[in-house]
């Protein structure tokens, strides 16, 4: 796998993810980047400068994983929140019971499309809570359980008592509940998506 096919594969994954949010519609056409095909130059000679094994070959870039089942996913982020003393998260999203296979799958998704794992960024529903610099509170239900003090609306950003950073948003097995993809469901969509940029793009910030 060239660099480029491994930058437009994650580019694919990105619009996949946003096309099932409903953010937007976009397809990635890889014909036009194909290259212009060229006359043959003949072969140059180069002297090697020095001994062979000198220097390490440089490291293959990894062919993309495939996304996991949905039946494998719930364990990937139930088990992913290792809470080590010192460690502390870029986020962390937070949830007020075990996500079903369906809404594990959707946060995998969601986590992969901002460039993280489920071990950078764990879901966590029971306690402790873990040290992150940005909690991301998934659902009514999860707010009332992680943060009793705080009243806030999905996609706003508020304070802990100790001042960290915090975004309520909805949780997926509430979106999930819908059976049709109606105009209002998929604004639930696309407001949860920017709102999540806005954590990844706060982690960098603060990081």
């Amino acid at each position: 796998m060239t660099a480029l096919d491994y930058i437009l594969n994650g580019l694919e994954a990105e619009l996949q993810l946003e096309r099932e949010l409903g953010v937007r519609f976009v397809e990635c056409d890889r014909s036009v980047l194909e290259p212009v095909a060229t006359e043959t130059q003949p072969p140059v000679e180069v002297k090697a400068t020095e001994p062979v094994g000198a220097r390490a070959a440089p490291a293959a870039i990894p062919d993309k994983a495939p996304l996991p089942s949905s039946a494998s996913v719930a364990g990937i982020v139930a088990d992913a929140a290792p809470r080590g003393a010192g460690r502390r998260f870029d986020f962390v999203f937070l949830h007020d019971k075990p996500l079903s296979a369906k809404g594990a799958e959707m946060i995998s998704k969601i986590t992969a499309a901002l460039k993280t794992s489920a071990e950078l960024a764990p879901v966590v529903d029971s306690s402790p809570l873990p040290d992150a610099r940005i909690y991301v509170v998934l659902g009514s239900l999860a707010l009332r359980k992680w943060f009793p003090e705080i009243k806030a609306a999905p996609g706003m950003w508020v304070k802990t008592r100790s001042g960290c950073d915090v975004l309520v948003t909805y949780s997926p097995e509430y979106i999930l509940r819908f059976g049709t993809v109606t105009p209002a469901v998929e604004k639930i969509k696309k407001d949860m998506w920017v709102s999540l940029k806005a954590v990844a793009q706060r982690a960098a910030q603060i990081r």
